[in-house]
């Protein structure tokens, strides 16, 4: 089994940056500006990139903490994707075939059964709070 690509901040950064953010049928990334169910279509228009460099880190020293500074809930649109945080530390960085918008895809365990979640990143939420790299 291959390693895991280990993302850098910088890589991810530059990822988000190539991302175009125009409609796109592939993806149908207007669908996932919060947390979603990913839809069988929706994984496989994606390729997985990696995981955060440093994760195990993060995981180990925030856990399930979630990082809301404004009153924004895990479901909010505008909750900052805090990538030293919940869900996020644990997330892999998934990027559309097509258009290069980058998403984070994680699976939950939490409810009655596992779901495989999936959010579109936007550069103008990203949060760095907490984190060191």
């Amino acid at each position: 089994m291959d390693k895991v690509k280990e993302v850098t901040l910088n890589e991810f950064l530059s990822l988000v940056d190539k991302g175009n953010q125009k409609v796109c049928e592939n993806c149908t990334k207007e669908l996932y500006v919060s947390w979603g169910n990913i839809s069988k279509e929706m994984d496989q228009a994606l390729d997985v990139i990696g995981i955060f460099q440093n994760s195990d880190y993060y995981i180990e020293k925030n856990g399930y903490t979630e990082f809301h500074p404004e009153g924004t809930n895990y479901w909010s649109e505008n909750a900052p994707i805090a990538i030293a945080y919940y869900p996020y530390h644990e997330s892999k960085i998934r990027v559309c075939k097509k258009c290069s918008t980058v998403f984070l895809n994680y699976t939950d365990y939490a409810g009655h059964a596992p779901q495989n979640r999936i959010r579109q990143v936007r550069k103008d939420i990203i949060a760095l709070d907490g984190f060191q790299g």
